[in-house]
């Protein structure tokens, strides 16, 4: 058996090198995708000042909220052949190309855990659903129903209800779901206001909605966004600042109640990864995320 901080640096290996391969498939397709120029999709301003290029896209940062986009972006209707190709871009685990079940089904675990601090019980959407991972862990306690543009489900959650396509596309009835969580979602979408209003539509009231996404505002964004490696357009369009967030919440009408560290720390972070004692640095890490250091969890509530 090999040794786990063994197995551990192996596993980034290999996901640094499927990675790397990639990056070199989507710097191709991006040459041959049409393009739009628009606002920031954070707040819809339009002064910006440019950040970095990367895969032949230049990534921006709105001079209004502080978010980081892509600008011009892709056209939406392109945006499903990357998943199409890559599935594995968008398993709600960013920078893990390679599949680990046990990773998955234990971040599921922690982050339901967190969830039923809000809601206990009723009906429960999953957005970008990938293996079914959460779905699964959810299952045992909510009624659950998956979204996701390409859905490769585990054997255990094949019959879960999963909708092929965009969120927009499902048509859910009005006030429909008790809470939706959509991790590692939003900085994929062409359009995420309005991903965040059907959200917001198909919630019943006081409904919760439970969220994941890159913080334009982290350290390591501030560091040096030219070498962090969340900014991976056509794949991620979109990092919004806290700024940002806490605008839509107002617009759309979010309550903001919570936040949280990643569900992956800390069990994944380099420094920590293995060790039996790794949770107890998860006050810590929360702390940190709740300051803007690192990237959070966020819990909304429909107003």
């Amino acid at each position: 058996m090999v040794p786990g901080d063994i197995q551990e640096r192996m596993d980034r290996e290999l996901s640094r090198n499927g990675m790397s391969r990639i990056r070199d498939e989507l710097m191709a397709l991006s040459a041959e995708m049409d393009t739009l120029d628009l606002p920031c999709p954070g707040c819809d301003g339009d002064p910006f000042l440019p950040v970095v290029v990367r895969n032949n896209f230049r990534i921006v940062r709105c001079r209004t909220c502080g978010s980081l986009y892509a600008r011009p972006r892709p056209i939406e209707a392109q945006l499903a052949r990357i998943y199409e190709k890559f599935p594995q871009l968008s398993n709600g685990r960013e920078g893990q190309v390679n599949d680990d079940p046990e990773d998955g089904a234990r971040e599921a675990k922690d982050r339901l855990a967190r969830l039923l601090q809000f809601v206990g019980t009723g009906h429960l959407l999953d957005i970008g659903s990938g293996k079914g991972d959460f779905l699964s862990a959810a299952s045992r306690i909510f009624v659950v129903q998956g979204v996701d543009v390409a859905p490769r489900l585990r054997q255990e959650a094949r019959g879960l209800p999963v909708f092929k396509g965009q969120l927009e596309e499902a048509a859910f009835p009005q006030a429909s779901f008790d809470v939706v969580t959509a991790v590692e979602v939003f900085e994929h979408l062409f359009a995420p206001q309005r991903t965040l209003r059907e959200i917001h539509r198909i919630l019943k009231p006081n409904g919760v909605l439970l969220f994941q996404t890159g913080d334009a505002d982290s350290f390591l964004a501030r560091l040096n966004p030219n070498t962090w490696t969340y900014l991976e357009p056509p794949v991620h369009l979109n990092v919004f600042s806290r700024k940002a967030l806490q605008d839509l919440a107002e617009k759309i009408g979010f309550k903001p109640l919570y936040s949280w560290s990643f569900d992956r720390a800390p069990q994944k972070l380099p420094i920590l990864g293995g060790r039996r004692s790794s949770t107890a640095f998860r006050p810590f890490l929360d702390l940190a995320a709740r300051q803007g250091l690192i990237g959070a969890t966020f819990v909304w509530r429909k107003g």
